[in-house]
């Protein structure tokens, strides 16, 4: 129980936008005696790993250097 109001405690202050899956509005308009009632029933949420993000295909310092150079080449102009 600590360790779920723990997350759902992290979410709110990093502002994240799903403490409403963990019982926020419960907490708040109820109390924390019936946030821990309402997770009695509740068999925990599997853990998320994060999906990777986009990889850039080819060279990484090529696609640096042209937009570099594109910026540079703006800012003469």
């Amino acid at each position: 129980m600590a360790d779920r109001y723990e997350d759902l405690r992290r979410r709110v202050l990093y502002g994240e936008p799903d403490g409403h899956r963990l019982g926020l509005a419960v907490l708040l308009r109820q109390g924390v005696a019936a946030w821990m009632q309402a997770w009695d029933g509740i068999s925990p949420a599997p853990a998320r790993t994060p999906a990777p993000g986009p990889q850039p295909d080819g060279d990484v310092q090529t696609m640096v250097a042209v937009l570099a150079s594109m910026a540079l080449a703006c800012r003469r102009a």
